[in-house]
């Protein structure tokens, strides 16, 4: 569906985001993570912005981890956000993360939900797998949110890939190719809407969707693992975890879903 070059897929998202805070768009064809780059760019005092790429050399997942994807497979971006206050962190990440689970979904036939504190899940035969990852940089006053979306798989993925996650053409009803541009400007538009909104509205959409909540869970933390229910996503994104202690809350952690709790 899209032989288009990464300026006229610029040009598409630019003409559908005039007006908006998101209207200053770069898309380029290679870099080595867009995270690091618009970083150096909210260093220098620049403006809030997107910065999308077809192929990524350096990309990063949470904790360090290697992320990478085929060129034009998915649709790597990022957005540079001005005067964030650190407490509202979790936020500007959750905002994307919805955005982009709302957009997956309206595109699949199966579910899409939200695992906390930053996947984008699709429910298959096999379990949930990974569709979308969000990760953030906080720079000074600003914050900058990379997320990365499987878009466009070919049937000869490597194993690793199609064990760990899935890709949004693998679950429409004819595999046809994901319009990236369409979907970039989908997710930033809704992501608009859910930066702008008051935090409780937000955290109550991400908690809709969130298939974390309710769940029997294990949470691994550098410290060890907890395993317990999760019951809530509070104030601040950490999560509520209930054991046979009582309630924790926890800001950081991988979450693995166990079963849902009775």
């Amino acid at each position: 569906m899209e032989p288009r070059t990464e300026r006229a897929h610029e040009a598409f998202v630019r003409a559908a985001l005039i007006g908006t805070r998101f209207a200053e768009v770069r898309w380029v064809a290679k870099t080595g993570s867009t995270n690091d780059d618009l970083s150096e760019l909210a260093r220098k005092g620049a403006g809030e912005q997107v910065l999308i790429t077809d192929l990524q050399t350096a990309g990063k997942g949470r904790r360090n981890r290697v992320w990478t994807a085929p060129t034009g497979s998915g649709v790597l971006m990022s957005v540079l956000l001005r005067d964030v206050e650190p407490c509202d962190g979790f936020w500007s990440v959750g905002a994307l993360a919805l955005a982009a689970s709302e957009a997956i979904g309206e595109l699949i036939d199966v579910p899409c939900s939200l695992k906390w504190p930053n996947d984008v899940m699709i429910d298959t035969v096999n379990g949930q797998k990974k569709v979308a990852g969000v990760l953030a940089q906080l720079v000074d006053q600003s914050i900058v949110v990379g997320i990365g979306m499987n878009a466009n798989w070919p049937d000869d993925v490597p194993a690793e890939m199609a064990e760990r996650g899935t890709a949004i053409n693998r679950h429409t009803n004819d595999r046809t190719m994901s319009d990236r541009p369409a979907l970039a400007v989908d997710v930033l538009r809704r992501a608009i809407g859910h930066l702008d909104s008051e935090r409780h509205v937000l955290r109550t959409a991400w908690k809709a969707r969130c298939s974390t909540l309710g769940q029997h869970v294990r949470l691994e933390l550098q410290t060890g693992a907890i395993i317990g229910t999760a019951v809530d996503i509070a104030a601040d994104g950490a999560l509520r975890l209930k054991d046979k202690d009582g309630i924790s809350s926890h800001q950081v952690g991988d979450v693995v879903h166990l079963r849902p709790a009775t």
